[in-house]
Formats: structure tokens, C-alpha cells, sequence
């Protein structure tokens, strides 16, 4: 039943004269208030439930960034770029990744991708050791921080790109869309292995 607008319901003079006729409106357009109200307030709580789908509140951190002298995937959160194997800060160009992170592994997404507190990479955190970092020794695992799922071996859409690959000399992921393999802190070039990763950008 709709509420009525506020010129609609206004009793006639006649109605208004009559206490008992008053009161039974009084009554009728409270219940009818009230039922509006009821069904405004479920509404929107069934909104606010079907808004807050797992897609919806799904983790993910912008900011990640291809370099063009390495041709690692390196973070750009901060002042400074890292430690870029082929010397001084990455250089950043191209796409704004948006990664996900701490969400469930599945057949067509690896967890175990860290962040490298000391050169500002990605890299694989899944074996006894850490590769190899450009500062020197291995990458560094930082307390608390995310464990990237990253999708692989998955169509490409207009807001993904394919051709990511991971390292197995340095443990990092790198572009391998171009004639060479960028540099790598384990000497030489990269070397591809694995997965094709797909990753989302901005």
C-alpha cells in the first residue's frame, strides 16, 4: 500500500469534525507509515548484504609497476624506487597493477608472492631460500606483510596482461614480452620458468 502524499491525506472538514473518524485515520496512516518504513529499512539492509559480495571486499594493492631496466615487477609506494639490478632505482613505465592479495589459492592463482623490503620487488616465497636481491644475498621477507595471489595461465582481459614469468635464478617475476630478458641480480639475463602469469591493472 503507498503512503499517501502529505495534500492526500489530509482529512476532509467533514471527517476531521467527526473524533471518531479522526482517530481511525490517525490510526490507519500510522500502520501504513509504519509498514513503508519497515520495508525501506529490510531494503536497505538486504542492499547493503548483497553489496558486500567476497568480489566486493576482495584485497588488492595498486602501485605495483614494470621497470624498464630489469624488467621486474617492482613497488612504487614509496619515496624511493628499491634497488634495480642493472643499478640505482627501478624505473618505472607502463600499467599500474593492482594485485590481490591474501585471498584463496586456486588452480589458476599462486599465492607465496612477497614483497622484498630491501630492492622493492616481487618475489616467490615458496622454496628454503629467497633467491637472489640486487642489494646482495637474498630477498627479505618483511613482518606482517601480504601474500600476493597472482593469476596465471588465464585469458587476458582489457585490464590484464600476460607474459609475466618467474625467475628461477633470482626468484622474481619479470616481463617476458620482449626479444631480451631484462637483468637479473643473479647474473645475465632472466631466465623463464613456470606459470604464464596474468596480472590486473588499473
Amino acid at each position: 500500500m503507498d503512503v499517501p502524499r502529505a495534500s492526500e491525506g489530509r482529512p476532509r472538514r467533514s471527517a476531521v469534525d467527526d473524533p471518531g473518524r479522526r482517530a481511525w485515520l490517525v490510526r490507519a496512516v500510522g500502520a501504513t507509515a509504519g509498514v513503508a518504513c519497515a520495508a525501506v529499512t529490510a531494503g536497505q539492509a538486504e542492499a547493503r548484504a548483497t553489496t558486500r559480495t567476497p568480489e566486493a571486499i576482495r584485497a588488492s594493492q595498486s602501485d605495483w609497476r614494470f621497470c624498464t631496466k630489469c624488467y621486474g615487477l617492482f613497488f612504487r609506494g614509496y619515496p624511493s624506487d628499491g634497488a634495480c639490478p642493472a643499478g640505482s632505482g627501478h624505473d618505472s613505465a607502463g600499467y599500474n597493477f593492482n594485485l590481490p592479495h591474501d585471498v584463496p589459492e586456486t588452480p589458476t592463482a599462486q599465492r607465496n608472492w612477497r614483497f622484498c623490503p630491501k630492492c622493492f620487488g616481487m618475489y616467490f616465497y615458496g622454496y628454503p631460500t629467497n633467491g637472489r636481491c640486487p642489494t646482495g644475498d637474498s630477498h627479505g621477507k618483511a613482518t606482517g606483510d601480504y601474500d600476493f595471489v597472482l593469476p596465471h595461465d588465464i585469458p587476458p582481459t582489457a585490464n590484464s596482461q600476460r607474459n609475466w614469468r618467474f625467475c628461477n635464478k633470482c626468484y622474481g617475476i619479470f616481463f617476458y614480452g620482449y626479444p631480451t630478458n631484462g637483468v637479473c641480480p643473479a647474473g645475465a639475463a632472466h631466465y623463464m620458468a613456470g606459470y604464464d602469469f596474468v596480472l590486473p591493472f588499473l
